[in-house]
């Protein structure tokens, strides 16, 4: 695997910032999540200590950030705006300025509302909210009705983050395509892989990734093989019980977590029931049950990893992993990834790409 030079390439209010510009560039980290907006965090050497005066990066100044290597098509890894700057000063040290910029998702955190919903689906909801801010809501039919929701004192970002947890999908903006574009979509676990990250590099192919370091967890506490959710409709006055066992599948494992769970015989029943969700009907309470399901059995393998730098991986995508150990290896859910270019190339610099991945199988 040849090595290669990290690259980047800055647009900040218009202007252009590369390698070799006078705005020496020390660092620069974007983190994207799954249910959270997206930020950049960019670094500057600052030795007149006047970088604060450009409009480069007045306040809500647009800036896109791409990465990756000399001689290759760097990728558009952020598209925002500067929500705000620092400066560092230290005693015999340089002079930095940071400049710290969110995606076009954080707008929903400006002002809170009072409102009602009415007859109206989770997916249509957020739609509606999404266009308040100028911007365009990629969904899932989430089939069933609310007679009512409230937001209740609530920003747009709160209120949508509660729906998003209630039915554990994706929320957030994919910025490999429209940076104006929110995800609200259930985990995509089938999908087929952004990438393999080989671990051992001599094994290393054109076209995988090189896996630099792996951190990888089993755990059952939260594991179970159903879940039970138990509601009350006052109108018909009859008990509700949504109940599931449905994995949305294993990850190229060969049992689901939920499936390894029963395998201990000791632990008995490895149901779980609900009481402290309110679902207002049998369809609500079955996908309620099979959203907590899968939510639980993500947390049977997670893993902390750290890949030479790839602009492939994103947030809510999947990253397939190789050659680590018989059940780690496979496909992980990721729950966030963070893109680190440094001016200082070492064993700790140049561009590397950290990821927190889930797998509900093995």
């Amino acid at each position: 695997m040849a090595e290669k030079v990290p690259n980047f390439h800055i647009s900040a209010n218009g202007q252009e910032i590369t390698v070799g510009d006078d705005d020496t560039v020390h660092r620069i980290t974007v983190d994207l999540r799954r249910q959270a907006p997206g930020s950049a965090e960019l670094q500057f050497s600052n030795p007149a200590g006047d970088m604060g005066d450009s409009d480069k990066f007045k306040p809500g100044a647009p800036i896109i950030v791409k990465l990756g290597y000399t001689g290759e098509t760097l990728v558009k890894v952020f598209e925002g705006e500067i929500i705000g700057t620092s400066v560092l000063l230290e005693a015999d040290g340089p002079r930095i300025f940071r400049v710290r910029a969110f995606d076009y998702h954080h707008r929903l955190t400006r002002g809170r509302k009072v409102r009602t919903f009415l007859e109206q689906k989770f997916s249509d909801i957020v739609s509606t909210v999404c266009s308040d801010h100028s911007l365009t809501a990629d969904t899932d039919d989430t089939a069933f009705k609310r007679d009512y929701v409230i937001q209740h004192n609530q920003t747009d970002m709160d209120f949508v983050r509660g729906i998003a947890g209630w039915l554990d999908f994706d929320f957030h903006i994919d910025h490999l395509g429209d940076s104006k574009t929110l995800r609200f979509k259930k985990p995509n676990v089938k999908s087929k892989e952004a990438l393999k990250a080989v671990y051992e590099k001599p094994d290393v192919k054109a076209g995988d990734g090189y896996l630099r370091r792996f951190d990888g967890r089993q755990n059952l506490t939260r594991v179970v093989s159903k879940v039970i959710v138990r509601g009350w409709d006052p109108s018909q006055k009859k008990e509700i019980v949504g109940e599931s066992t449905t994995i949305y599948g294993t990850m190229d494992g060969d049992d689901s977590a939920a499936d390894v769970v029963k395998t201990v015989s000791a632990w008995k029943e490895t149901d779980r029931q609900l009481v402290d969700y309110k679902v207002f009907s049998q369809e609500e309470a079955d996908k309620i049950a099979e959203t907590k399901l899968n939510e639980y059995a993500r947390t049977f393998i997670t893993a902390d990893m750290e890949l030479v730098g790839d602009t492939r991986p994103f947030a809510g995508g999947i990253v397939a992993v190789e050659r680590v150990s018989t059940h780690f290896d496979g496909k992980y859910l990721c729950e966030r990834v963070t893109h680190v270019y440094s001016a200082k190339v070492d064993q700790k610099g140049g561009f590397r790409t950290r990821i927190v991945g889930a797998r509900c199988g093995w």
